[in-house]
């Protein structure tokens, strides 16, 4: 009796542990991505979307603002995008020097071919559990009030530049790889920019991805920072 009543009070404690724990799990990037319907993968900084130059019709691909787009051919043949809105036009595989990503920086539905195959590549807004973003002076305040881990994902010639103060150096193009020199307390504030505020969104995904819950995106990066006259050291 006792033992039966013991083993009840074990499986009752921890049915109670897990529901705790799913109820509490930070939602992931990827989940978030998986949900919205964002096509490709995240890889290197880069957003990955794969096409098929022998399909029948082109694809129709869903990404966030801000992403840097690479594209990966399903045959071994070359192909070409043009996206006129965009003014991109992009041989892959790339030639040698050449950058092998375009940027999508704005919101809305932008048309593009491959070939003789057509269709829309349409950039959101991200969003997620955990995340947001600030403008300069938003940000300027928070990192006063709240003392931040401030990561800088530009360049180390960027940096070197000018950057905000006690700001970490870890380039979009190596975060997942970097990941560690984070620290392991991932409850703690992360602040990320970069020039523009791209390249720090795609930042934001891969820490959200690795399990950080509270990411601060700004916005528009420094260059609004520095159109404030905020504090820059070098």
């Amino acid at each position: 009796m006792f033992r039966r009543a013991s083993l009840l009070l074990t499986g009752l404690v921890m049915t109670a542990f897990i529901a705790a724990c799913s109820d509490n799990s930070p939602k992931s990037a990827t989940a978030d991505s998986a949900s919205a319907g964002i096509s490709g993968r995240v890889e290197a900084g880069l957003r990955v979307l794969q096409v098929d130059p022998a399909a029948n019709e082109g694809a129709e691909y869903k990404i966030y603002r801000g992403d840097y787009v690479r594209l990966e051919s399903l045959t071994s043949d070359p192909v070409t995008i043009a996206i006129p809105e965009l003014k991109v036009e992009k041989t892959y595989p790339v030639s040698d020097g050449d950058k092998a990503y375009f940027k999508v920086p704005d919101v809305g539905r932008f048309s593009y071919t491959i070939g003789q195959l057509s269709g829309t590549i349409e950039a959101v807004d991200y969003t997620a559990k955990g995340y947001q973003e600030v403008s300069a002076l938003e940000g300027q305040a928070l990192i006063k009030n709240i003392d931040p881990l401030v990561l800088d994902v530009r360049t180390p010639r960027e940096f070197e530049g000018g950057h905000l103060e006690g700001a970490l150096l870890v380039p979009v193009q190596v975060l997942q790889k970097e990941i560690r020199r984070l620290g392991t307390d991932k409850n703690k504030p992360v602040f990320v920019y970069c020039r523009t505020g791209n390249r720090s969104t795609v930042a934001a995904k891969v820490l959200l991805d690795h399990g950080f819950t509270n990411v601060v995106n700004m916005r528009r990066g420094i260059r609004e920072w520095q159109a404030h006259k905020l504090t820059i050291v070098k």
